[in-house]
Parts: C-alpha cells; sequence; structure tokens
C-alpha cells in the first residue's frame, strides 16, 4: 500500500504517530524546499536514513571535528554496499559506528523540527523498504523518541532564536572537547578554539540553521561557548531532567526515566514537553516488555506457594488469570489494568520463575 499527500493536510507529527501506532515497516519520503529524506521504517523503529550529500557532511564533519580522517568514513560507507552489517564495516576501517548513528539522529530530528515547523512540503510512503542504491546512514531511534524530541526542539525554538537571532553573531569555545560530550558539540568546540560566527559555521558543517542554532544554545547554556552579543541564558531545569531522561530511555533504564517522568509531571502536567515525555516512555517500555514476552506466547504458572506470598495483590490477580491457554496479547486485554503494568507484571513473574512462556508451533 502506498500514499502520499502534503503536510498542510496532514501535519507531520500526526503522520509519524500514524505510522508508530499502526507498526508499519517501509520508506517514508518527505520533500520540501530544503530538499529530500527518506526514513527507513521497521516496525516503528527508525533503521536508516537517506538524503543527498548526508554520507559526505558525516565525513567532512568528522574530519573537521579531528575524530576521524574523512576519507575513512567514506571508505567505510563503500563498504556497506558489499556488507550490510553495519559493526563490521565501519569497524573494519577503525570508524566508530556511534558517531555515525549520532550524526543520523541529528540529521532525523532537526529534519522533523523544521518540517513541523514550516508547515508545507509532500510525504509518500510506501510498505517497500528496499535501501539498494541508496545512500543510507544507520540509526537505531525509535519513532515516538523522533517525535518526542522534535516536538521538544520545536517548543523551545522561540528560546533559542530570541538567544542567537542573526548569522554574524561570533562563537568562541570556553573549553576543549570531550570524549563525553555529543558529536556536534565536540564538533562546534573544535571548530570555535577561535571565534566562528553563526554563519560560517553553518556552512562548513553543512547543517540547517536551526540544528546549529539549537547545539550552539546548549553549549551557551552549559557555559562552554560564549556567543558575541547573547543575552545570559540560565539553564532550563526542564529541559536539562528531559534530555537526562531520554538518554534513560535509550539505555533502556524505563524505570529511571519513569520517575523523571512523574517528578515532571506532577510539577507541571501542562507542559506539552513533559506530556509527549510520558508518552514516549510509556510506549517505548511497552515495546521494550514485548521484545521480552512475544505477544502470541502462552503463559503457564508453575506452582510456588512461597514465592507467591511475595507478589503485590495486583500482581496476584494477572497472576490468576495464566490458564495457560491465553497468549500474551489475549491476558493484556483481559486483564483490566493498563497495558504496561500488565506487561510488568508478567516480566516479572517470569524473572521469578513463576512463568513458563510457550510459543504454539515451537
Amino acid at each position: 500500500m502506498a500514499i502520499q499527500g502534503d503536510l498542510f493536510s496532514y501535519p507531520l507529527p500526526e503522520l509519524l504517530q500514524w505510522l508508530d501506532g499502526s507498526r508499519k515497516t517501509g520508506t517514508l519520503q518527505l520533500s520540501w524546499e530544503a530538499g529530500e529524506r527518506k526514513l527507513f521504517v521497521l516496525s516503528g523503529q527508525v533503521t536508516a536514513m537517506s538524503s543527498a550529500g548526508l554520507r559526505e557532511r558525516v565525513a567532512r564533519l568528522s574530519e573537521l571535528a579531528r575524530l576521524c580522517r574523512g576519507n575513512r568514513v567514506l571508505a567505510a560507507f563503500d563498504e556497506l554496499q558489499r556488507d550490510p552489517d553495519v559493526e563490521d564495516a565501519f569497524l573494519r576501517h577503525g570508524v566508530d559506528v556511534r558517531m555515525v548513528r549520532e550524526m543520523g539522529r541529528e540529521e532525523l530530528v532537526s529534519s522533523v523540527m523544521d518540517l513541523t515547523m514550516a508547515g508545507r512540503g509532500t510525504f509518500h510512503w510506501t510498505e517497500d523498504g528496499d535501501r539498494t542504491g541508496e545512500d543510507w546512514l544507520p540509526s537505531d531511534m525509535s519513532l515516538r523518541e523522533l517525535l518526542f524530541e522534535s516536538l521538544r526542539w520545536v517548543d523551545e525554538h522561540a528560546d533559542v532564536e530570541r538567544a542567537l537571532p542573526i548569522d554574524a553573531m561570533s562563537v568562541r569555545a570556553l573549553a576543549p572537547p570531550s570524549a563525553s560530550q555529543p558529536f556536534l558539540h565536540r564538533a562546534l568546540l573544535t571548530l570555535c578554539a577561535q571565534p566562528q560566527n553563526l554563519g560560517r559555521l553553518r556552512l562548513s558543517m553543512g547543517v540547517s540553521r536551526s540544528a546549529l542554532t539549537r547545539r550552539v544554545y546548549d553549549l551557551l547554556r552549559l557555559k562552554l561557548v560564549e556567543v558575541e552579543g547573547a543575552p545570559h541564558v540560565e539553564a532550563d531545569p526542564v529541559a536539562e531532567m528531559l534530555e537526562k531522561g531520554a538518554v534513560l530511555v535509550r539505555e533502556g533504564q524505563f524505570d529511571a526515566a519513569g520517575i523523571i517522568c512523574a517528578s515532571l509531571l506532577s510539577s507541571d502536567p501542562a507542559d506539552r514537553r513533559v506530556r509527549e515525555f510520558a508518552r514516549m516512555v510509556q510506549r517505548e517500555h511497552v515495546a521494550a516488555l514485548y521484545g521480552e514476552l512475544s505477544p502470541v506466547a502462552v503463559p503457564v504458572m508453575v506452582h510456588d506457594p512461597g514465592a507467591m506470598t511475595l507478589l503485590k495483590p495486583e500482581e496476584r490477580q494477572i497472576a490468576g488469570l495464566v490458564n495457560g491457554h491465553w497468549d500474551v496479547s489475549t491476558l493484556v486485554l483481559a486483564v483490566p489494568a493498563r497495558e504496561l503494568d500488565t506487561l510488568r507484571t508478567l516480566a516479572k513473574l517470569t524473572r521469578m520463575g513463576l512463568l513458563q512462556l510457550t510459543v504454539p508451533g515451537r
């Protein structure tokens, strides 16, 4: 099935939500004045993306930031045409694949932010996910996380523009780059060892103005750069907590991210950034649990009265509905608790040895 349309009638955030909720697999092509992007999606996960000249930009940035020789990066990309194993292809040429994935994330978020703010452009969706002949970059970003990050950038864009309104503003690094910093932060700190204005930085790095100013603003907030003529920027505690929460989600630490989420919701439930973060954490946690508990697996209880006494009443209620015939997806529908709570309980019972999972036909 293929569908197409314009992003004024069907806004990009709604399109991404539909693709994620439908667990679609295929290719999303986005076109507007800034060019064209293709997102290769597998069941709600963006596995790769492509755009004209993207590989060359990654190679140039890696060399400008003194992280890796550009020709080695391009050689690794050429290797991908012969060997689709991303880890092996980059390792063979001594290139850190994390750098490449991070650049892909930056490109994804900034492109979706630009398109969301512009409110124009066209899209074409097809269930054909073939990447043959495309200059693609590997990615490991879910549609939920992409939507959350891009909307957060949109919400904070007015603050960025107030601080950095013109390209003639000069940026100077106040600290050297370190290996613990994001790739673009390291690149900017390296390039701004001597003062550079925003316009020259944008052209040399080959990124959009919104992507550049966003990262310069982050560095300004961290007191790692000074910008001539920029106002004093105070750290935004909500933005900092959201960034830390997003890192925890990427690392699979959902309980810790949930604590941050609960704290932010209690302090300001009206903040759209917080609401989007809460939805993202829940859906990412659910997706991770379905990776652990196949929806078609049939749980069977293991008799252990002593271990059952350790369960909470609501967990014993869920355990009582396990009958050896219903699969995980049926149990999720039958239990009155939230989908996330049911899956967490089933995963806990499995780890305690109180459940055995059997997959029909195996």
